[in-house]
């Protein structure tokens, strides 16, 4: 699911300590670097969650897997 990168998600993420990375997924394979069920990574990697894309531009949106499972 996509949502745009507001001000207010930003800072509501840094002040709950929001985990929606796949890093913090229960899925989430680390020494394979994929998800147990081969959903790609569509930036879920990327934290803070304005963190600078890969080629440097500041991101739009974010995209949060409907199948995250907090471990």
């Amino acid at each position: 699911m996509r949502f745009p990168l507001t001000p207010q998600l930003v800072d509501e993420a840094a002040r709950f300590a929001l985990r929606s990375a796949c890093r913090d997924c229960l899925y989430w394979r680390a020494a394979a670097g994929a998800c147990l069920h081969g959903w790609p990574d569509h930036g879920q990697g990327r934290w803070p969650l304005d963190a600078p894309l890969p080629d440097g531009t500041a991101p739009t949106e974010a995209t949060f897997c409907k199948e995250f499972e907090l471990r």
